[in-house]
């Protein structure tokens, strides 16, 4: 990167901008609104190329993002690809196409980096309390050596398999996250079907499921290593001796693929994958072994049910939390919904774009839309009122006037086709009938993406008018 004397990074903005513009002239050559590269094409071009280019060290100059220039130099790099991913006429403005290209503004995507890299630099973020720190990775030289790490193998079982392949001892741990930020973890340990033992913990808020289903698997292993030492203990006071050579095995099952997953990984760096690894090799000294499996949740396993509830109950307690670290994956997303939320406002309020902002008001419809049906040449005339229409066209002196054939006084907008053109009635009236027998309207659009149908007919209905309106123009 540029570093410049003022640490204004003017001049790095203006270094990765031209990157990316040498990029798009090339692209130019491929992409036309009506042939070339496919729009999904663009799209990775743009989010895997261009996007990683510019926000590249936006962590030590994001900052620069704030100022107006700086945003007009993104803007101007954006613009480009958004017009080819959406197939629009160049007129098109900036607002529209990025909106529907559903590329966030390259201004607030990098403050968004920015954030996130200064919260992994200084470990604390404002978004919670100072004192609630980022769990950092277990530095390499701290994980247990090589020749000391335990493979873990893990089984799958099911209704079928799950009472032929069970220990003495049974641990079933869950995690859950309620849908008023409550995080909990819990284990409970079952001696044939009796439970001996259950412990509840709490998370803070920021912690994700994934945290808390970790922390209970590493709590059990803990809890039954204390155990296996107390016993060795006890025997030791009574004066008897406690044969190592007899080894036990505690089963733990869990219903997290992922903390399973993670647990397999030998050089696994999450502090609390670390941990459980140290505590499993620990025991494993005192013949004290683990074995894992897996169960699916919320499938009649009475264990499994009880872990549930008790992993509930324990997100609903009110107490200090047992563990209080948030992931990085809370500030991406929350970093990703403050985006979203500023780039909605800025959508809302802008001058331009107004067509789209009539039929598309939120960014959530787009997103929708985009769900239902493909990105067009022509469904993108419909969606931003830049196309062959003679109200568009004379505007930019290309008509001679801006009439249309139909009666020759009324102006031909978009409008006026979809809905009054006598030239396409009988397409028109098929499109209506079937939304008037789906109970919706015919001409918005949000209402048309929720239904599959209704937004086939409205965009053959489109199709059909932009591909005849050049002989119906005689242009």
């Amino acid at each position: 990167m540029i570093i410049d004397r003022k640490l204004l990074f003017a001049d790095h903005v203006k270094y990765v901008v031209g990157k990316a513009m040498r990029i798009f002239k090339k692209l130019c050559i491929y992409t036309r609104p009506t042939w070339g590269a496919h729009s999904d094409n663009v799209q990775t071009i743009y989010r895997q190329v261009i996007e990683p280019t510019i926000t590249y060290a936006a962590g030590i100059w994001g900052q620069a993002a704030k100022k107006r220039y700086v945003r007009k130099l993104l803007e101007s790099a954006q613009r480009g690809f958004a017009i080819k991913a959406i197939r629009a006429f160049r007129t098109v403005s900036t607002v529209a196409a990025v909106a529907l290209a559903q590329f966030v503004p390259l201004d607030l995507r990098v403050l968004e980096v920015h954030e996130v890299e200064t919260v992994r630099l200084k470990g604390a973020t404002n978004l919670i309390p100072r004192d609630i720190q980022y769990e950092r990775p277990t530095p390499v030289h701290e994980l247990l050596h090589p020749s000391k790490r335990i493979s873990i193998e893990c089984a799958d079982l099911n209704s079928e398999n799950l009472e032929q392949e069970t220990a003495p001892i049974r641990i079933y741990t869950d995690g859950s996250k309620l849908e008023n930020g409550g995080v909990g973890a819990a284990f409970v340990c079952f001696e044939g079907s009796k439970v001996i033992y259950k412990k509840r913990l709490k998370l803070h808020t920021s912690c994700s499921v994934f945290q808390a289903e970790l922390l209970a698997i590493k709590e059990a292993c803990e809890w039954t290593l204390d155990r296996r030492l107390k016993q060795g203990d006890e025997r030791h006071q009574r004066g008897t001796r406690m044969h190592m050579g007899c080894k036990e095995v505690i089963q733990i099952l869990s219903d997290s693929q992922a903390a399973l997953r993670a647990l397999q990984k030998r050089s696994n760096t999450h502090p609390i994958v670390a941990k459980t690894h140290d505590t499993i090799y620990t025991a494993a000294q005192v013949d004290l072994n683990f074995i894992f499996s897996w169960v699916k949740g919320h499938a009649g396993d009475a264990g499994n049910e009880i872990a549930d509830e008790t992993a509930k109950g324990a997100a609903t307690q009110h107490k200090t939390p047992d563990y209080a670290k948030f992931p990085m994956s809370f500030v991406k997303r929350t970093m990703r919904e403050k985006t979203w939320r500023t780039w909605q406002t800025r959508y809302e309020s802008a001058e331009q774009g107004a067509r789209t902002k009539e039929l598309l008001p939120k960014l959530t419809d787009i997103c929708a839309l985009w769900k239902a049906t493909k990105v067009s040449f022509q469904l993108t005339q419909a969606l931003t009122g830049h196309g062959y229409h003679k109200e568009y066209l004379h505007r930019f002196k290309i008509a001679a006037d801006p009439f249309c054939p139909c009666d020759n006084t009324t102006t031909q907008t978009l409008t006026h086709l979809l809905r009054e053109c006598p030239r396409f009635e009988y397409n028109r009236l098929r499109h209506e009938m079937l939304c008037i027998n789906l109970r919706i309207s015919p001409y918005c659009v949000t209402e048309l993406s929720n239904k599959q149908s209704a937004i086939e007919s409205f965009v053959t209905f489109i199709n059909y008018i932009i591909d005849k309106l050049k002989g119906f123009n005689k242009l």
